[in-house]
């Protein structure tokens, strides 16, 4: 599967240790239709990222930095 920039940055925010900042991340409206591609995918289930594939898609992007993705496609951290 192709990873889109907001499939990327719900799949690293999956496996962010802040559950609140993850929270804000997946709630981002503009994110909407890649939660419904990663769930039809089997990658999310229940909000969370299913384990073993979502989580084993998640770590398969770890050279990305959330942060830096949120920056470029998001408008930066003070979006989320």
């Amino acid at each position: 599967m192709h990873f889109t920039p907001g499939d990327q940055i719900l799949l690293l925010a999956g496996l962010h240790g802040d559950a609140a900042r993850r929270s804000r991340i997946w709630a981002h409206p503009a994110l909407a239709r890649n939660r419904a591609r990663l769930g039809d995918a089997g990658l999310v289930v229940d909000g969370r990222l299913s384990d073993p594939a979502g989580i084993a898609a998640a770590r398969s992007l770890r050279h990305i930095s959330l942060d830096d993705l949120i920056a470029e496609h998001l408008g930066g951290e003070d979006a989320v």
